[in-house]
């Protein structure tokens, strides 16, 4: 196991004595054990009847070859999205195909049947909640009407589900507050981000998953966008008009948000210096590195590194 494995492992245990009472998997009888494994989050089971606003529990689940839920009711609203693998959702009389970057909801009145194909099984987050100001909210999104979507920014969404269930398991006295405010971003940026299905079946749009999946994997060893198209074996123009279809970021400005934030990370936990920082996200030349630093962060390196130091930031 990892350094950063272990701590985690700590983390969690010492988390179940915490005065806020995270609830054990036993205390969730709808969390399904048809999982390879899974990381959960458990919040409020038990949320009074006229509640505003209340997250339940959330969590992140690999699903075993023979995952397959059936509800006729649920205690709760839910949103889920699929971040790798295959399966089917029977939802409102309709049949949808699950595949990488759809979401859908459902509430305690909707019958609903997940299934996962057991040749490449579902990898999927969800987050389970309560309260009227939270139903009245998905209600002026597109997640109101009831039917799965895609987004484009399948990456982003993922990156928030795995905030929450970190912030789900970190003692705070502030952790529901923060698990909170994490849901309704996750609900609007689902709906600034949403686009229609036909897109979604493009193969246009499986290209850019695989081109994105591969920036955000790789962006060490990648050194410019040329490099990434070269590497996805796609012509860099192309690449550049799949960003602009669906996202609003540019791969270059991806593939310098990625090493920047890695350089961040080395320069407030590592005695390195920037040159030394920049040679390992992959700039040679330092002064370059430096000005795309202060273009993401708004200040040089050098002075980022320092104020972290004093401050004890990171």
């Amino acid at each position: 196991m990892t350094l950063k494995g272990l701590l985690r492992a700590i983390r969690i245990s010492l988390n179940k004595f915490y005065k806020g009472i995270i609830m054990s998997e036993k205390s969730a009888p709808f969390i399904s054990t048809q999982v390879t494994s899974g990381e959960y989050c458990y919040l409020n089971m038990t949320p009074e009847k006229d509640a505003e606003e209340v997250v339940v529990c959330g969590g992140r689940e690999l699903c075993s070859t023979d995952y397959r839920i059936e509800r006729r009711a649920f205690s709760y609203n839910a949103i889920e999205f699929v971040s790798a693998g295959k399966g089917t959702l029977l939802i409102n009389k309709n049949s949808y195909e699950l595949r990488p970057g759809i979401v859908f909801c459902y509430g305690p009145e909707t019958p609903h049947t997940i299934e996962t194909n057991p040749d490449t099984p579902l990898v999927k987050h969800f987050i389970d909640f309560t309260g009227k100001e939270l139903i009245r909210l998905i209600d002026t999104t597109i997640l109101g009407k009831g039917i799965p979507l895609y987004t484009s920014r399948p990456f982003r969404l993922r990156n928030l589900f795995e905030n929450l269930i970190e912030a789900g398991n970190t003692p705070s006295r502030n952790r529901n507050a923060q698990c909170l405010l994490l849901l309704k971003m996750l609900i609007l940026t689902i709906d600034d981000t949403a686009i229609d299905t036909h897109s979604a079946a493009s193969l246009a749009w499986q290209t850019y998953l695989r081109c994105r999946q591969h920036i955000e994997a790789h962006f060490l060893q990648i050194e410019s966008v040329e490099d990434a198209a070269s590497q996805c074996n796609i012509d860099k123009a192309y690449l550049a008009r799949l960003f602009k279809r669906f996202t609003e970021e540019s791969p270059g400005k991806l593939l310098a948000q990625l090493k920047m934030n890695k350089a961040a990370e080395l320069l407030g936990n590592h005695n390195m210096l920037v040159k030394e920082v920049a040679k390992e996200v992959g700039y040679i030349d330092p002064y370059h590195f430096s000005r795309v630093f202060k273009r993401v962060y708004g200040i040089p390196p050098e002075t980022f590194s320092h104020a972290v130091r004093r401050h004890g930031l990171i």
